[in-house]
């Protein structure tokens, strides 16, 4: 079976997820405590590999608990599966009503009762004892108006008391009736046909057992289906849920583990270490009554060869373990041994790389979850790899950003035999190659647990996991990105690029092919992002506005040897003016016109750039419009507006670019090639 869809009521803080397409893999994204962990583990009961039911004081909506839970047996989780054509043909076989039943619906409840829907739709009523007291009146009626043939009516009024009386008394008995069985029909059609042995008198009577005829029919038809309803109970996949508290200790204290068991047998933690034991297929009672016997020195020969198989036992789990993990796990080939070393039960591990034992709890976290994850999934499973589906609560929350993103693509391997379903809020753990998998899952309004499928949540902190997710790829992309500017914002980008394109299409040398234009966001974000970018061994320059280096960078990045390599430009560099933007790289009257497409009411009379003394030390012509502008006009002057129409006039008609702006950028794209040479 493959399952489609899922559902989840009254659980919780859950009243009702709606129906949640599912496929191999599914991701589900949200915030702390917005209900992924509810879901897992109401979904994981509608068929667990653990065993554990529900418990309605627990788990049932605590906030209606008091008036509900009595008033009906709620439903928890439904999954809609598709069946495979080999199900399909068992079924059909079983019952002639699923000959068109391509899929099923499966629901289960608080009590553990499960109801199944198929698809399409079949039906069949269960005979209830109103339908076995109408049959019942037919008859009755029927009885009454048999005629005898001639000569024969007083045999036939006698015939005819003793059905009525059997008749009247089954009435009386139907009423009484819960279920109405098989037998007790077949019972009651005995009781009239051999009230007659001739055959005049057959004739009479067959007809008036035909009706009831028709219920033993239904209830074989009924019973098929039971047999149906059954074979999908038995062939429903095994929902295999881990989350953190299920990872094992390397080294088990036997009895106090027994001990435990024994009191305590609902314990989380003893999960994964009760499978532990199972996959070794160790007696617990035999493992406890040895105690400390480790090796067969015990003059006992029972004790002696109760040690042995328990060496044999370990040795083969061992082996096992070891080859079934690498072919699972697929990277480093690593080796499991277990020990017993008097009360304890210790866990070994080695490598290809490093053939050292060293404890379980000594390896690292990311290996630790996955073993015992393995573990509970190999014993819990009982080895039937396809027939389960894994719900794995943040999973590789302890591992490296790195290895959550390894994990990913391990998930999707394993996805190939067996439906996974992930919860996260680590932007690590998602891939943005199939946004398609995503559900998100977050709080409503009410405080209950929602899931949308086919849009995003207004609540931020829901996709704030999808937002860094698309931020780090951003930026990967940029460490990796071969030669790199980084300007400080947009503006810096479409005029850079803008006066490239024209420079060239009048003959003059631009910016030199793989260069690649950044902006950071403004000159506090430029620096660290230039410190990674270079951190990668990728050329990098940074192009600063202002008047000067700012005192404390060579300081915060004294290792990127910014005075030798010429790391960080500024404009004014080119413009020989303190305080230089790029707008400070166009001529006045060139840069002016574009201002007054903006402003058209405004007389812009900036202070002339023979004079820069009267700006002040910070000051160029980006500042005096923009003040200009602010004072005369009470008009917030915006920056960009001007710069997209600058650049639009530039790539339209680059030949009436004046020759002094020209050169400068010309001279400036000179110093950019060198800053991001790559090094020979």
């Amino acid at each position: 079976m493959q399952l489609t869809e899922f559902r989840v009521q009254n659980y919780k803080i859950i009243n009702d997820t709606g129906w949640i397409p599912v496929d191999n893999l599914t991701i589900f994204v949200g915030k702390n405590e917005s209900g992924k962990s509810a879901i897992f583990r109401a979904l994981s009961k509608l068929n667990p590999s653990d065993g554990e039911g529900y418990d309605g004081l627990k788990e049932f909506p605590r906030q209606r608990y008091a008036e509900e839970i009595t008033k009906t047996d709620w439903p928890v989780a439904s999954g809609r599966f598709t069946l495979t054509p080999r199900e399909q043909e068992e079924i059909r076989t079983l019952s002639e009503l699923c000959s068109d039943v391509k899929g099923v619906e499966v629901t289960r409840h608080y009590t553990g009762k499960y109801s199944i829907t198929y698809h399409p739709d079949i039906g069949v009523e269960l005979v209830t004892a109103k339908d076995l007291s109408y049959v019942i009146d037919v008859a009755i009626e029927q009885i009454r108006n048999l005629i005898a043939p001639e000569g024969r009516g007083d045999v036939l009024g006698r015939i005819k008391g003793e059905l009525l009386s059997i008749l009247e008394e089954q009435k009386e008995a139907a009423s009484q009736t819960i279920q109405v069985q098989k037998r007790q029909i077949a019972d009651l059609i005995n009781m009239i046909k051999t009230r007659g042995n001739e055959q005049w008198q057959l004739e009479l009577i067959n007809p008036i057992c035909e009706p009831i005829y028709s219920l033993v029919r239904q209830i074989e038809v009924y019973e098929s289906l039971m047999a149906a309803n059954r074979y999908i109970i038995d062939h429903l996949p095994k929902f295999v849920y881990f989350d953190q508290y299920n990872v094992i200790e390397s080294a088990i204290h036997i009895p106090t583990f027994i001990a435990t068991l024994k009191s305590h047998p609902e314990s989380q933690g003893l999960r994964a270490t009760n499978c532990l034991f199972r996959h070794v297929n160790l007696d617990l009672d035999i493992l406890d009554k040895l105690g400390t016997h480790k090796n067969a020195t015990d003059e006992n020969p029972l004790i002696r060869r109760q040690v042995d198989e328990r060496s044999i036992l370990l040795s083969t789990a061992s082996n096992q373990m070891s080859k079934r993990f690498e072919n699972w796990w697929g990277q480093r080939r690593i080796r499991f041994r277990y020990d017993i070393d008097g009360d304890y039960f210790r866990v070994w591990v080695s490598d290809d790389l490093d053939p050292s034992e060293i404890e379980l709890e000594q390896r690292s976290a990311g290996l630790q979850y996955f073993f015992s994850f393995y573990l509970i999934f190999l014993v819990e499973s009982g080895d039937v790899y396809q027939d389960s589906i894994l719900l794995l609560d943040e999973p590789g929350l302890q591992l490296h950003a790195t290895a959550q993103q390894q994990s990913v693509k391990f998930f999707e391997r394993l996805a190939e035999e067996n439906q996974i379903l992930y919860s996260t809020h680590s932007p690590f753990m998602i891939d943005l190659e199939h946004l398609d998998r995503i559900r998100t899952v977050y709080e409503s309004d009410d405080g209950t647990t929602k899931v949308s499928a086919t849009e995003w949540p207004k609540d931020h902190d829901s996709l704030f996991p999808l937002e860094a997710a698309l931020a780090y790829r951003i930026a990967s992309r940029t460490f990796t990105g071969g030669r790199q500017l980084l300007v400080e914002d947009i503006v810096d980008l479409w005029l850079l690029q803008a006066m490239n394109y024209a420079v060239e299409k009048i003959g003059k040398p631009g910016l030199e092919p793989g260069i690649t234009i950044t902006p950071a966001g403004g000159s506090a974000n430029l620096f660290p992002l230039a410190t990674l970018i270079r951190s990668c061994k990728n050329p990098v320059s940074a192009l600063l506005s202002g008047m000067d280096i700012p005192a404390d960078i060579l300081t915060k990045f004294s290792g990127m040897n910014t005075k030798q390599e010429k790391f960080l430009l500024l404009y004014s560099q080119i413009t020989a003016q303190t305080g230089s933007t790029i707008e400070d790289l166009f001529s006045t009257d060139y840069y002016t016109r574009c201002v007054k497409d903006v402003y058209p009411n405004m007389v812009v009379t900036p202070v002339p750039a023979q004079n820069p003394a009267e700006r002040g030390e910070s000051q160029g012509i980006l500042h005096a419009i923009s003040e200009a502008i602010d004072r005369r006009q009470g008009e917030k002057f915006e920056r960009w507006k001007v710069a997209e129409i600058l650049s639009d006039r530039i790539c339209e008609a680059p030949g009436m670019v004046d020759e002094e702006t020209v050169q400068r950028f010309v001279r400036l794209f000179e110093e950019i090639n060198k800053a991001t040479a790559i090094e020979r």
